[in-house]
């Protein structure tokens, strides 16, 4: 099951000055601002260069989370990998990776301490938490150093190779599993991992990973993977000026700042609305990342830094390559039970050996026709002319073993038609979905929009307000915007119409050669998934009206709940005239802001959403419902909600339902027909 695209989560975690640091008296030259945002100066502010006074010193960087030199291991957990343990439990497959320069902190916070232990032990303990009886977990460790994978649990296995399925799944052959039956065991595989880890002391940090560490934990449920998670601790790209590096120090870190390069490729190469390639294969990293980064897996990146002006061109690079992998995308997939695909993998083997066999015979009567093909040419220069004028109603008259061939050819390439024209469909349906769902947010939102700018005009006609005119202005936006996605649904709705006629008339073509029982049932079975997967389409459609719908009702809630907040003082009376004032005026305020948001709720008459509404019927076991009576049933369910209406801070009660309604709540848009009624 797919969900909707989602971006990274990027969050950034700024360490503490070290000893080493304020020895060589570097002082903090990044600054977390609030819980999201975090401020960069550029040491040269402080310098007294005339040349570059006009330079621009400070920047502001926000991201989904900060932690600064006060936060512990337990805060990051919570804030950022809690979550990601929820989706791993449901079936989705999930990616956390530290980023940053050497000695920045990334592998206190992946693996931490024996008295403060990182992330990898607080999500597998978390994740442990959540599991029951039916889940098995298996752990493998693993770690690129100078582009060689390494076990970790087996150190001797020797080097591993990265290969590529079928399917274009990265798999690394050879690599061991081992089960995790209790967290106690979790814990020991993990400390027996990070002592075979290799590190080395430099002049930037004394205990410097010198390789990439990688940590997959595999759940199973029902002898089938269920899920994956990654929890990976980068090397830090380092300097060797800064380093001091010599010999085989160098070549690791030439061959770390290899690949991280590759990965900083990735990420500009995906934040780029213009490049179609991504190059994942410039390093064995960025190959093993390919999932998580523009995939179908839920990635969580932490960009550490260090705050020492000292390092200021590092944190920099660093904040600059996470702030673009905010705008990069996944479309996060649960993973499906072998179970759920049996039947259809059986149909799809049963078509490809029917597709082998057809190109055997087709191959092999070819062969054949181009044989007595030259032995008639051959022939026919020692015929006369008359005869071999004849020659082809000769061969017009052979038997028709080729017409068999044929035939069966036919079918194969009507089945593949068929397929590549349901997968056109489902893609119609996603893009006519999302059109459906920011036409109804925006129909709701002029409605209010409306109202607001209809109420003011009443009773201020000759007063003009900023307010007013700024709404004035988005409410001609959306009117546009509106147009433009009537236009779209348009056109999606004709190659919808004008794909089910092409495949209406591809069914009929396959079932009149279908000459075998087994070819009259995978036509049966495509015809049937294609109309599983539309019903399935159009049900999303309906939640996703429904959940805008709950949302507006959930803040209309809100609303509510400090409307009768502020009114209970006001009851209660033990205010001063001045706090009585302005406690008089926000009642005024917040009253008329719950009722402008609930207009749009108060009479809804329908959910069903523009994919159902395509649909001709949707059959159920004893009965068959049809979409216009869903529509007509519907249509005479109005809301009973009867608000105060809201005339220069007054509340006017209507004596019935049907004047709750006025002309001004009502939008007159070129979609209006258009949508569900609202």
């Amino acid at each position: 099951m797919a969900m909707q695209k989602q971006q990274l989560t990027v969050v950034v975690r700024v360490r503490p000055l070290n000893s080493g640091e304020k020895s060589r008296k570097a002082f903090q030259c990044v600054f977390p601002l609030d819980k999201k945002r975090v401020l960069l100066v550029d040491p040269e502010k402080f310098e007294n260069n005339i040349l570059r006074q006009n330079r621009q010193h400070e920047r502001k960087f926000e991201f989904d989370a900060s932690f600064g030199a006060t936060s512990n291991q337990e805060d990051v957990h919570e804030t950022t990998t809690g979550p990601i343990i929820d989706s791993v439990v449901e079936g989705f497959n999930a990616t956390v990776f530290a980023y940053g320069a050497t000695g920045s902190g990334k592998t206190f916070t992946m693996i931490g301490t024996k008295d403060r232990p990182g992330l990898m032990t607080l999500m597998t303990k978390t994740l442990y938490e959540k599991l029951d009886n039916q889940y098995q977990v298996l752990l493998s460790y693993m770690e690129i150093y100078n582009e060689i994978i390494r076990d970790l649990l087996n150190p001797s296995g020797g080097d591993l190779e990265l290969l590529e399925d079928e399917r274009g799944n990265i798999r690394v052959p050879g690599l061991s599993s081992v089960k995790a039956p209790n967290l106690t065991r979790i814990m020991q595989i993990l400390q027996e991992g990070n002592l075979r880890r290799t590190q080395e002391a430099t002049m930037a940090n004394k205990t410097s990973s010198r390789s990439h560490a990688l940590l997959q934990v595999m759940i199973v449920k029902n002898q089938s993977l269920h899920s994956k998670l990654f929890m990976i601790d980068l090397a830090g790209s380092e300097r060797a000026s800064n380093t001091q590096n010599r010999g085989i120090r160098l070549k690791e870190g030439a061959a770390i700042n290899r690949s991280l390069l590759a990965l900083g490729n990735v990420i500009n190469s995906l934040a780029s609305k213009t490049t179609k390639f991504v190059n994942y294969r410039d390093s064995k990293l960025t190959r093993l990342l390919k999932d998580s980064l523009g995939g179908t897996a839920k990635t969580c990146m932490i960009a550490h830094v260090t705050p020492s002006s000292s390092n200021f061109e590092e944190t920099y690079n660093t904040l600059m390559y996470a702030s673009r992998a905010m705008n990069i995308t996944n479309k996060p997939m649960r993973n499906r039970p072998a179970s759920a695909d049996q039947v259809y993998a059986e149909a799809m083997n049963a078509i490809r050996k029917e597709v082998g066999s057809q190109i055997k015979n087709s191959s092999s009567i070819t062969g054949l026709a181009a044989r007595s093909s030259v032995q008639e040419r051959s022939s026919s220069r020692n015929r006369p002319k008359s005869i071999s004028r004849n020659s082809s109603l000769t061969r017009a008259a052979q038997p028709m073993p080729i017409d068999r061939g044929r035939g069966g050819s036919l079918f194969t390439q009507l089945k593949e038609q068929y397929m590549t024209l349901s997968d056109k469909q489902k893609r119609l349906r996603e893009k006519l979905m999302a059109t459906n769902q920011e036409a109804y947010s925006l129909e709701m939102s002029l409605i209010s929009k409306n109202a607001i700018i209809n109420a003011w005009e009443k009773h201020h006609h000759d007063k003009t307000a900023e307010s007013i005119e700024r709404l004035k202005k988005d409410g001609e936006l959306q009117r546009v915007r509106l147009v433009e996605l009537s236009d779209q649904r348009t056109k999606v709705e004709k190659a919808l119409r004008k794909g089910e006629e092409n495949a209406s008339g591809l069914e009929s073509r396959m079932r009149s050669l279908a000459s075998t029982n087994e070819q009259r049932e995978v036509v049966k079975l495509m015809v049937k998934m294609a109309e599983i997967e539309a019903q399935k389409i159009s049900a999303l459609s309906d939640l996703a009206i429904r959940g805008l719908i709950m949302d507006r009702t959930d803040t209309s809630i809100a609303k509510l709940q400090k409307y009768e907040m502020v009114a209970d003082k006001l009851i209660d009376g033990k205010l001063d005239d001045n706090d009585r004032k302005k406690l008089e005026e926000e009642y005024r305020v917040i009253k008329n802001q719950f009722h402008y948001h609930l207009l749009p709720l108060k009479n809804i008459q329908t959910t069903v959403s523009w994919n159902s509404m395509l649909l001709p019927k949707i059959i159920n076991n004893n009965n068959t419902i049809i979409i216009e009576d869903r529509l007509m049933s519907a249509s005479k369910k109005k809301s009973e909600i009867s608000l105060p209406l809201i005339a220069n801070g007054r509340e006017k009660y209507p004596t019935s339902s049907a004047e709750s309604t006025t002309d001004d709540d009502r939008v007159n848009s070129p979609v209006t027909e258009r949508l569900p009624t609202i």
